[in-house]
């Protein structure tokens, strides 16, 4: 469970001319409060990829076979058709794996090879972004949906977002998504972006592996954005739906709209709140990690701030 609910406006906040609050100095994220620091968390990228030689030894060979054949691997179709790739999720996908998992494991290679290629862009945002992102309710009207690189892992604040993989299934915390985007033309010769999305939940201590949603989705002229629609049939989106989780302010993610609707608010406020956004190198693992609290990253991020760049 998080602490207490932060909203930005406390002594030194003010607000921008976007209606975006700012808040002075460190105030956004300080020590002892929800989000600590902003440190980067332990990603799902690093569970399953990183250690032994498997991304130094498995990724380069994809690469070299997609440049030698002309293909985009960015483009999930034509990444699947990759012999290397295909040779190569063997090693991820256990013996025992029910088939249909099948294309969660394909979704996640696809995804953390990409990451990879892109030099693997890690974001992090504070809980008072996060908050600002679902209370703000901030509309992107004019905006075009763009990416800083063309594949990244967005990590949300911990326990604070909630969904799950089915209706018959608990929800987990949602640590964050990652992204790949790709440049497509169709039948009629019309430029648009295809969005490759993968959400990414349940990652704690107590747990070996972590759950994932994909979906897709495509923009361009003429398509109409999702993120401008209501994501649920009833109710506010993100509205919580765990017994008690409104006392500490926590979201459900229950539709797809949802999960890209706030994909589409913090990649709209990653480019137009570039002072909020600062690099930061991987934590000092032996110095903030403690027992009880989830594992810091390996990699290097970008620190998204609620006014505080």
């Amino acid at each position: 469970m998080v602490a207490e609910r932060e909203d930005g406006r406390g002594e030194g906040a003010g607000s921008a001319p976007d209606g975006v609050p700012r808040v002075a100095g460190d105030a956004a994220g300080a020590p002892g409060s929800a989000d600590a620091v902003g440190t980067a968390r332990l990603t799902p990228y690093e569970l399953a990829f990183m250690d032994g030689d498997f991304e130094s030894r498995v990724f380069p060979m994809i690469l070299d076979e997609a440049e030698g054949r002309g293909e985009d691997p960015a483009r999930r179709e034509r990444f699947a058709f990759l012999g290397t790739s295909g040779d190569s999720i063997r090693e991820i996908i256990p013996p025992d794996a029910p088939p249909e998992m099948l294309e969660e494991y394909r979704a996640l290679f696809y995804h953390a090879f990409n990451f990879w290629r892109f030099g693997r862009r890690l974001y992090v945002l504070d809980q008072a972004v996060a908050r600002y992102l679902v209370e703000g309710s901030p509309r992107l009207e004019g905006w075009s949906f763009t990416t800083p690189f063309d594949s990244l892992y967005l990590q949300l604040p911990p326990n604070l977002f909630w969904a799950s993989i089915g209706t018959d299934v608990p929800p987990e915390p949602v640590d964050g998504f990652f992204v790949t985007i790709c440049g497509g033309c169709d039948p009629l010769e019309v430029d648009f972006t295809d969005v490759q999305v993968l959400m990414v939940l349940g990652i704690h201590r107590m747990r070996d592996g972590f759950s994932v949603v994909p979906f897709d989705t495509e923009v361009g002229v003429g398509i109409p954005p999702v993120w401008t629609e209501p994501g649920r049939e009833a109710g506010m989106d993100f509205e919580n739906v765990l017994p008690g989780g409104e006392i500490s302010g926590l979201y459900s993610i229950l539709t797809t709209s949802e999960a890209i609707k706030l994909v589409a608010r913090a990649l709209w406020y990653i480019e137009n709140h570039t002072e909020d956004v600062t690099s930061a190198p991987a934590p000092e693992r032996r110095a903030h990690d403690r027992p009880g609290s989830p594992p810091f990253s390996r990699l290097d991020f970008h620190r998204v701030r609620l006014g505080g760049g």
